[in-house]
């Protein structure tokens, strides 16, 4: 997943690398989508998590981010002063083995961040 991500981000827009990026302040909330318990063939155990974010970005994108939320307009002090939010979404998947005696290690195995990595 990281090479295919690493290939994917160094081809697109500045404006769009700068979305992909969220604070810890920025998450407003987030919501696991999937939780899956599956066995390998030699008996090993894994755990499997979809977790969705939803964050608020001030990336220069257009208004209208197809397949994205709307937009929100955050005012500070006066009328003149305006900063623009994009609210956007990202999915990441994580994997972690929970057969005895594996490290507690969690591996990302999907990222999603739909309309700005396609």
């Amino acid at each position: 997943v990281l090479q295919v991500l690493k290939e994917k981000i160094s081809v697109l827009p500045d404006n769009h690398r700068d979305a992909l990026a969220a604070d810890i302040d920025a998450i407003m909330y987030t919501t696991e989508g999937d939780v899956r318990i599956y066995y390998g063939d030699d008996g090993m155990k894994f755990v499997s998590i979809l977790m969705r974010f939803w964050y608020l970005n001030g990336a220069n994108l257009p208004d209208e981010v197809p397949g994205e939320t709307k937009v929100f307009q955050i005012m500070f002090g006066d009328e003149s002063t305006k900063e623009k939010r994009h609210l956007l979404t990202a999915n990441y998947e994580f994997q972690r083995e929970f057969t005895e005696g594996a490290k507690p290690d969690w591996t990302i195995t999907r990222i999603e961040h739909p309309r700005l990595l396609e």
